[in-house]
C-alpha cells in the first residue's frame, strides 16, 4: 500500500521532458501571435496612410477650386522615405528635406504656397510609389493633369494599395498584388 501512494506522489510533479514540450509548444504559439500582430499592425499603418492621402487629394481638389488657382501635388523620394506635399506654382518650385524621426523639411521658392507636407518613412516598412512626378489641379473645372495611379505597399510586397486618379479627380482604390480584403482587385 505504501509503494501506490508514494507512486501517486510522483506522479503529480512534471518531468524535464514535460515542461520542455510545453515550452516549446508555448514558444511557437506566441512566435506566431507576433507575426499575426505584426502582419496586421502594418495593414493599419498602410490603411491610415491610404485613407490620409486620399483625403489630402480631396483637400487638394476643393482648395484649388475654392481659392481659383493651380495647385499641385509633388512626390519626392527622400533618404527617409516619400514626401508629399500640396503646394502653389511649378512641379519643382519645392523641395523636401527629412529624416525618419522628424516631420518633413519643405523649402519653396518666393511667392510659392505650401499647403501640406506629409512624410512616409520608410522606417514603417512601407513605401509610396507614383508613376507621376506631380498632378495639377485646374481651379476651373477641377480636373488633374495628367491622370495618374499612386501605390501604397509594404517594402515586403505583402500588401498593397492603389490609388487610380482620373481627370476627373475622383480616386478609385483597388488591389495591385496579393488579395486585400475589402477592396476589389485592379
Amino acid at each position: 500500500m505504501q509503494a501506490r501512494t508514494h507512486a501517486a506522489h510522483a506522479a503529480h510533479g512534471l518531468t524535464l521532458v514535460e515542461l520542455l514540450v510545453v515550452m516549446t509548444v508555448t514558444a511557437v504559439l506566441l512566435h506566431g501571435a507576433t507575426l499575426s500582430f505584426s502582419t496586421w499592425l502594418q495593414r493599419q499603418h498602410l490603411l491610415g496612410i491610404s485613407a490620409q492621402f486620399n483625403a489630402d487629394l480631396q483637400t487638394l481638389r476643393a482648395a484649388a477650386v475654392t481659392r481659383h488657382r493651380m495647385l499641385r501635388l509633388t512626390f519626392q523620394d527622400t533618404p527617409a522615405g516619400t514626401c508629399y506635399f500640396l503646394h502653389s506654382g511649378d512641379a519643382d518650385a519645392c523641395r523636401c528635406s527629412a529624416n525618419p524621426q522628424a516631420e518633413p523639411q519643405v523649402s519653396c521658392i518666393a511667392g510659392t504656397e505650401l499647403l501640406r507636407a506629409a512624410l512616409v518613412p520608410g522606417s514603417r516598412r512601407i513605401r509610396l510609389q507614383s508613376n507621376v512626378a506631380s498632378l495639377r489641379v485646374d481651379p476651373r473645372h477641377g480636373t488633374f493633369t495628367p491622370t495618374g495611379s499612386i501605390d501604397v505597399s509594404a517594402t515586403d510586397g505583402s500588401s498593397a494599395l492603389r490609388h487610380i486618379v482620373n481627370i476627373l479627380g475622383r480616386v478609385r482604390t483597388c488591389a495591385p498584388g496579393p488579395q486585400f480584403t475589402g477592396y476589389s482587385a485592379c
